[in-house]
């Protein structure tokens, strides 16, 4: 019996899908692990937070190293000064936030397992990076 999927001599097999594979995702050229650019992405977001009625206490100590709970109450905040209905218990904190940004057109992935970390020393830098964007 005859395979139709092929001979077997190094045929490949072909995709079916129009115009191949997409395009990879932009990574980011923002300097993430340079220490000054962090601090200065702390001290932009400290400024808008303080200035804008944030009802959670915050400081640049928060701010280099925040719990979970610290970033998903800035998160909030911040996205729901352009949706009101953001994180209103409809879907996992993690889901919306991706979603979220991809909304608002952030140019380069956020990603969920980023977000459950968010306070970590090799997430937080993207994640920061993100809030000020």
């Amino acid at each position: 019996r005859k395979s139709i999927g092929g001979a077997g001599g190094g045929s490949r097999r072909q995709s079916f899908a129009p115009g191949g594979l997409p395009p990879p995702k932009p990574s980011d050229p923002r300097p993430l692990t340079d220490k000054a650019y962090v601090a200065s992405c702390i001290r932009s977001l400290l400024a808008y937070l303080v200035s804008s009625g944030y009802e959670h206490p915050v400081s640049h100590k928060t701010l280099a190293r925040p719990s979970g709970r610290d970033f998903n109450q800035i998160c909030t905040f911040l996205l729901r000064r352009v949706d009101l209905t953001f994180n209103d218990g409809q879907q996992k904190f993690e889901d919306e936030v991706a979603l979220a940004f991809k909304t608002l057109g952030y140019p380069y992935p956020i990603s969920k397992t980023a977000l459950v970390a968010a306070g970590s020393p090799h997430t937080w830098p993207t994640l920061l990076a993100a809030l000020t964007w």
